[in-house]
């Protein structure tokens, strides 16, 4: 299978690209950019809502695309606070991702560990399989980010307007 790694400056390219489209659309993705190209990164503060127990409740979400060095493909981590300003533990943001999952599978997938960038706790989707998961669109997609948001929202409630696919 073709190898799907990308280089610093494919994500830089691909993360003001796709900013652009945000920018259009007025989705509200930033982009944070650092002299050192490997501190590029993509943010968005939103909000999402989830129902529990036929209740809505509506928590404040953060989240930055940034470049997995290591791995050599992009990376997503994320934050999720309830109203009280407390962040969500692993637990209650496995109830809200859109597909069905048990435990083990979605914790292999989701840690929280101090992110490389920002240096606190974040939620970040493990890069182990983002490699094998691109490889079979690296080549034919229009923008890397766009693929790898794509292929991540059922796991997480992410809303990706389908303007960005066009």
């Amino acid at each position: 299978m073709d190898r799907a790694t990308i280089s610093a400056e494919e994500f830089v390219y691909s993360a003001r690209d796709f900013l652009k489209i945000s920018d259009k659309i007025h989705d509200d993705w930033k982009i944070i950019e650092d002299t050192d190209i490997h501190k590029c990164y993509l943010k968005k503060e939103t909000y999402i809502d989830h129902e529990i127990d036929q209740n809505t409740v509506l928590y404040k979400a953060e989240y930055i695309i940034f470049y997995n060095l290591s791995y050599g493909v992009p990376s997503f981590s994320f934050n999720v606070w309830n109203s009280s300003g407390s962040l969500l533990t692993l637990k209650e943001i496995r109830k809200m991702s859109l597909i069905s999952i048990d435990e083990a599978q979605f914790y292999s997938v989701i840690t929280q560990q101090e992110h490389p960038l920002l240096h606190r706790p974040y939620f970040i989707m493990h890069p182990c399989h983002t490699e094998t998961l691109l490889a079979a669109f690296k080549h034919r997609s229009k923008n890397i980010i766009v693929t790898f948001l794509g292929l991540i929202t059922p796991l997480l409630k992410i809303n990706l307007p389908l303007e960005y696919g066009l």
